[in-house]
């Protein structure tokens, strides 16, 4: 409901009051999808901490998956930040340390896919995976804003709300996953 109610109250600024600045690039928006990426990311690493083996795969996957789209949403050579970071998180870099990453998580798939194979098919019927399942239809539908494959008068300003409300049922998504049943204590 929350969501709902500041989709609504951000909407109601741009569209009627033409605050286009919440929507630009590093502003309100892409700030607050930081925020909820990195809120989410904590909570994925809870998972991976107190999960086994099968669960901590989908842990590691979203806490990649988040790591992404915060340096999507970042520009991160306008940030006062070492130069290392810059490079990582930019341009040819971040592609690399995507690659780089992405094959880490396929290696610890190979390692444990018995694990995983077993525990997949009860996955996606929890609450919390179907919360973020949805969470990735409304970063697609943002996509499609991205893209410019639907034109409107506020183009950016659908992709970013349409992305916010994706990344805040992934945060859900993860809040909830952290309550599920199948903890092993450590």
């Amino acid at each position: 409901m929350a969501v709902c109610f500041f989709d609504l109250l951000i909407s109601y600024f741009v569209i009627v009051h033409d605050m286009s600045q919440l929507y630009k690039e590093n502003g309100l928006l892409e700030n607050i999808q930081v925020i909820l990426l990195l809120l989410t990311m904590s909570f994925l690493f809870l998972q991976f901490y107190f999960r086994a083996n099968s669960h901590r795969f989908f842990s590691l996957a979203g806490l990649l998956l988040c790591l992404v789209f915060i340096l999507r949403e970042l520009d991160v050579e306008k940030l006062d930040v070492p130069q290392i970071v810059i490079v990582l998180g930019s341009g040819s870099g971040r592609n690399v340390l995507m690659v780089v990453l992405g094959l880490a998580l396929f290696v610890y798939a190979v390692r444990h896919i018995d694990a995983i194979r077993g525990f997949v098919p009860g996955y996606f019927y929890t609450i919390s995976s179907l919360t973020v399942l949805v969470g990735f239809l409304f970063l697609i539908s943002g996509g499609f804003f991205d893209k410019e494959s639907i034109v409107k008068e506020h183009n950016q300003f659908f992709e970013e709300i349409l992305e916010f409300t994706g990344y805040y049922l992934l945060f859900t998504g993860a809040v909830m996953g952290l309550g599920e049943s199948s903890f092993d204590n450590r």
